[in-house]
């Protein structure tokens, strides 16, 4: 590693270490996270299969943006233990086992997690790209557990700081990052911050009684792999390389990388615009559903006073009378009028909901093609 560069990435981290840690930026998150992980994950896992999808759910919301953000592989996770539990509850317990400090065995685990939750997601929701599991995210489970024997690894923010600092192995890409040589480039950088007396003295200060979180709430890192961690992040979204020249991608690599990033972007955007169009067809749906439930007396313009006598989530079965069972589409039958029924407030909820759920087809399509579109770019969005 270049010395002077990595000096100079810990002084500017220095002096910038009440920006990061402010009520704006409150990067002291991680510390948080962690404090609470192993338990709240262990305490998951010894759930009964019932309670294990929402316990799990729990966990993944704990840890914000760390692990999901544009991709969302710890919600997929969730998505898949309410199909299979016990699958995904051994998939966790695997990786989580000891291995002495063997990184050949964790290299294996981790392939192992990752072709275990690639299947289940080719099972399950084989459109739902964005419950993709990757390096980032499986190494992000195994740093939450055990930060003290582990790394995370971000692609981008990791290449751009080795970049910097003129680490120079290649440890490859995609699914078959090469464990041994990111964690050698992590254990230098440990090192070198365990020597910095000025780094090691404000990394203290954050466990003192002057900051505005409690430190009680944080965990200790005793081997500064979150320091690590959050060195290697702050370096791309803080700006810590300023003042330091190092050789960077040519004029056309980098306008390409440019182009793909602004893609990126607007992809984005069309996918959040989406999932919020998906957000609200749910609630509407969820709503009717909850209106027209069995033994509920229902109002049809052609058919008169029915009684549902089923409803199986996309069609209910009305028993009319003068005019027998009728199937009718719940969704559509609700947002053209066509069925009705005395409940508080429902002429007003039907009203908002009318848009949403006269075009829920194209929502869903619409959600599933911003999916494929941007899973392409999600790297340029790190």
């Amino acid at each position: 590693m270049n010395k002077d560069h990595l000096l100079q990435i810990f002084t500017n981290y220095i002096n910038d270490f009440e920006t990061i840690n402010n009520n704006d930026h409150q990067e002291y998150y991680k510390w948080q996270i962690i404090k609470r992980f192993h338990n709240e994950m262990d305490k998951a896992l010894d759930a009964p299969d019932n309670e294990f999808p929402s316990k799990l759910l729990a966990l993944k919301k704990l840890t914000e943006n760390l692990i999901d953000s544009y991709t969302q592989p710890f919600y997929g996770l969730v998505r898949f233990a309410e199909k299979e539990p016990d699958t995904v509850r051994k998939m966790f317990r695997m990786l989580f086992s000891a291995d002495n400090g063997d990184l050949e065995n964790r290299r294996q685990r981790i392939s192992a997690f990752l072709n275990q939750s690639h299947s289940l997601r080719d099972r399950h929701f084989p459109n739902s790209y964005l419950y993709k599991d990757d390096m980032h995210s499986v190494t992000g489970y195994l740093f939450l557990y055990d930060p003290d024997h582990n790394y995370i690894f971000k692609a981008t923010h990791a290449q751009a700081f080795a970049d910097c600092v003129e680490f120079y192995d290649d440890w490859g890409s995609g699914d078959s990052v090469k464990l041994d040589v990111y964690y050698r480039m992590c254990d230098q950088l440990v090192e070198a911050i365990k020597s910095n007396k000025e780094l090691m003295a404000t990394d203290a200060s954050r466990f003192s009684s002057g900051w505005c979180v409690d430190p009680q709430t944080l965990y200790a890192d005793p081997e500064k792999h979150i320091l690590a961690f959050d060195l290697i992040y702050c370096c791309s979204t803080y700006g810590l390389f300023d003042g330091i020249s190092f050789e960077r991608p040519k004029t056309k690599e980098r306008q390409l990388m440019q182009e793909r990033k602004e893609k990126a972007l607007l992809l984005s955007a069309e996918y959040e615009k989406a999932k919020e169009n998906h957000r609200r067809l749910e609630d509407a749906q969820g709503y009717v559903n909850s209106v027209y439930c069995e033994g509920r007396k229902v109002y049809h313009k052609l058919y008169g006073t029915g009684i549902v006598i089923e409803n199986n989530g996309t069609i209910i079965t009305v028993d009319f009378p003068e005019h027998g069972e009728k199937r009718l589409g719940t969704f559509v039958s609700t947002a053209n009028g066509i069925i009705s029924l005395d409940e508080a407030g429902y002429n007003k909820r039907i009203s908002e909901y009318k848009e949403v759920l006269s075009r829920g087809d194209s929502i869903i399509y619409t959600l599933n093609n911003a999916e494929k579109s941007l899973a392409p770019y999600i790297e340029f969005l790190e």
